[in-house]
């Protein structure tokens, strides 16, 4: 019993652990690029204007380097807006919202698939006790 119990818990653990976390809405925005940065340095980012589709303009920083000056991109933005510094990922390059239903498909999947296989073990050995009992003469 104590082995279908830490197999039960384990697999709903690991559940746990592969649920996706809470995804960040994003919207979609253009940006403008108006200071370009080489990409030496790893934090490397160029500076951009970003205009919102309410016609609203914020100012910010590019998750990317080395665009041309006046170049136009697709960027998203977090919603709702942050407080303090704007960082803008270009679009298409986060992680997808649709991910999330198939990482929540895989982990029950996981739980499923470990209790099956728990409750598979305590019956395998079960029966294996009993046939060790049964004596032949």
């Amino acid at each position: 019993m104590l082995l279908v119990l830490v197999l039960g818990l384990g697999s709903i653990g690991m559940g746990w652990l592969m649920w996706p976390s809470a995804a960040v809405d994003v919207r979609a925005a253009q940006g403008t690029v108006v200071q370009s940065v080489l990409c030496g340095p790893s934090d490397a980012q160029d500076l951009v204007r970003v205009e919102l589709l309410d016609g609203r303009e914020v100012a910010g920083r590019l998750d990317g380097c080395g665009h041309r000056l006046g170049e136009v991109l697709a960027v998203e933005v977090p919603d709702p807006l942050p407080v303090g510094a704007l960082v803008a990922r270009l679009a298409g390059t986060g992680a997808p919202a649709t991910a999330s239903n198939g990482q929540r498909l895989g982990a029950g999947g996981v739980v499923v698939a470990g209790i099956a296989g728990a409750l598979l073990a305590w019956r395998l050995r079960r029966d294996f006790s009993a046939d060790r009992r049964r004596v032949v003469p």
